[in-house]
């Protein structure tokens, strides 16, 4: 696993963990919350470009592309719809869906790593 996907993954599994506190202390989601989903979306971001850079300049064979950066915008876009729908669910239930999406997300990257194997990024 490359040192890009382990941040992106700490960055979700801290995020995951804050929220499931959040949400067993009855807490809705607040800035410092909404900013570790933040980060973890920039993360996405991030590990995208690698991708699409290590892409363009490799010459073995492409991967699937389609595949490919369709789970890396599904793990972006999870956690922005689970940050925004946090933001404006004023209850445990926001901190819940940050928790569930950001949940979701680490099984992605384990998954582009299962399908992927050479490493990536």
């Amino acid at each position: 696993m490359s040192l890009l996907s382990i941040v992106v993954a700490v960055l979700g599994g801290l995020t995951a963990a804050l929220a499931i506190y959040y949400a067993a202390k009855d807490l809705s989601a607040d800035l410092v919350l909404l900013g570790t989903a933040a980060l973890t979306a920039i993360g996405w971001i991030v590990l995208g470009i690698a991708l699409g850079v290590r892409d363009a300049t490799s010459a073995g064979p492409p991967p699937e592309r389609v595949t490919l950066y369709g789970y890396v915008l599904t793990g972006l876009m999870l956690v922005v719809g689970g940050g925004w729908l946090g933001a404006f669910e004023r209850t445990r239930w926001g901190s819940v869906v940050i928790a569930v999406t950001c949940a979701v997300t680490l099984v992605l990257l384990m998954r582009i790593h299962q399908i992927w194997p050479g490493g990536f990024a």
